[in-house]
């Protein structure tokens, strides 16, 4: 995120000092007035994302091999944007996708305090398998949101960002 914050930084001085060398040569009696700088919509946030239950055989591995989606688990995202902060939860569905939409006071302004992470394996972990929260994608620690697009919902502007995919592993005997 920091190369890319820098390269703008770059491509702004770049597009200025451009305009003034080119200013300067068409007429030096003009006086020169820097571009002004394009400010960033602000747009509301939506987060995407996968739950997977891993296998036994790559429990304690950063891997997804031989991983099935986790239907019910639930997934907290928080951001500390406010005085009051927002946090929310949603399930995952039968295929382990996720998605939420957030309150409309969190805008892409402040995106990068929020963090998302899963809590609960859900009612496949009740049978007793896929308890155990994986460190994959900083799922025990809150990822941070990756911007991916930006959608209309409901005739509002979003930016659509994903994390993980997280993962619970089995307790496995061996």
């Amino acid at each position: 995120m920091g190369l890319v914050i820098k390269a703008l930084k770059y491509l702004l001085l770049l597009q200025i000092s451009l305009t003034f060398i080119y200013t300067n040569e068409i007429s030096s009696a003009s006086p020169v007035t820097p571009p002004s700088p394009t400010k960033m919509s602000r747009k509301l946030v939506a987060v995407q994302g996968m739950v997977y239950c891993k296998s036994c055989k790559y429990s304690g591995i950063d891997t997804l091999l031989g991983a099935s989606p986790l239907q019910g688990a639930t997934v907290k995202m928080a951001c500390n944007n406010t005085k009051k902060g927002v946090t929310m939860e949603t399930k995952t569905d039968k295929n382990g996708y996720f998605f939420m939409l957030a309150p409309k006071k969190l805008t892409t302004y402040a995106f990068h305090t929020c963090r998302a992470w899963p809590t609960k394996p859900g009612p496949a972990g009740a049978k007793g398998t896929c308890t155990v929260l994986s460190q994959l994608n900083n799922g025990t620690t809150g990822a941070m949101l990756k911007p991916s697009k930006s959608v209309k919902i409901n005739e509002h502007d979003y930016v659509l960002f994903s994390v993980g995919p997280f993962a619970f592993e089995p307790t496995c005997t061996s």
